[in-house]
């Protein structure tokens, strides 16, 4: 798909991947970008950066709510008459433990966001696409869609969900001209690690060393950019560790989690407080 001329939508674009997204949509040509996340105020200033090169909407949005998802998907409709590339981007992450001690509030709450909002948005926008007879879903995801680690349990539970459902979506609406792909970064500096309040206590510091590289937003857009206008791979893997290690899992699921399961052991804190 050529970005050139398209209109797109990209959740979470106040900060992180999913602003970069929408700036580097701009910087291809895109016919209009919506601006949409739950800080109103961070989303108007984005949407004023990039008005003088592309028209935009800015909408506040809180994609846990399936109506909310709906009025941003019509309301884009009205302003541009179409969407043909939707980013279910944003997301965010539970805290970090090597347990399950979180109470079930906090796995409802990841789940409302980081996968249910896929579903709210597929609903929302497929049937303007089938119509049309074409259209792009582009996924934030993680590493942790792919391979599990030391990421948090409700994290890792979000991601390998809507990595499925978007797999679904994949094989299903790809007769319909739908195209699907999933971004599956490790570690990108973003606000996710920015505003996190224990990156050096001994939960999240071995986690910190685990992870490797961390990348810069606009490098993972640029590279996602560059899949949708020639390959469109279903993943999108800016680190090739991830591919390496994804593939070391298909080859032998059962090895892999042995090895897996040591090293996690093995990073885990000597804290008396963990269960």
């Amino acid at each position: 798909m050529q970005l050139e001329g398209t209109i797109c939508v990209v959740t979470g674009s106040a900060s992180g991947i999913g602003r970069a997204l929408a700036f580097e949509f701009s910087r291809r040509g895109a016919a209009g970008v919506v601006i949409a996340d739950i800080d109103g105020e961070l989303c108007a200033k984005v949407a004023e950066r990039i008005e003088p090169v592309v028209p935009t909407l800015a909408v506040t949005c809180d994609v846990g709510d399936p109506l909310a998802v709906q009025d941003l998907v019509d309301r884009s409709m009205k302003h541009f008459g179409r969407i043909d590339i939707f980013c279910s981007n944003a997301g965010y992450s539970d805290p970090v433990t090597w347990d399950l001690s979180s109470p079930i509030e906090v796995f409802e709450n990841v789940t409302r966001v980081n996968l249910m909002a896929h579903v709210s948005a597929a609903k929302a926008v497929l049937p303007s696409m089938v119509e049309r007879g074409s259209g792009y879903l582009l996924q934030t995801l993680s590493s942790a869609a792919l391979i599990s680690g030391p990421a948090a349990a409700g994290y890792t539970l979000t991601k390998f969900g809507a990595l499925g459902f978007a797999e679904w979506i994949a094989i299903n609406y790809r007769q319909h001209g739908v195209r699907v792909s999933c971004i599956c970064p490790n570690a990108v500096y973003t606000a996710m690690f920015g505003r996190s309040k224990d990156l050096d206590t001994p939960v999240v510091l071995p986690v910190l060393d685990e992870i490797g590289e961390m990348l810069l937003p606009e490098d993972v857009a640029a590279m996602a950019a560059d899949v949708m206008e020639g390959e469109e791979t279903f993943l999108i893997l800016p680190h090739d560790r991830v591919g390496k290690s994804f593939q070391r899992k298909a080859n032998n699921y059962d090895q892999w989690i042995e090895r897996t399961a040591s090293r996690i052991t093995s990073l885990r804190p000597n804290d008396p407080g963990l269960r």
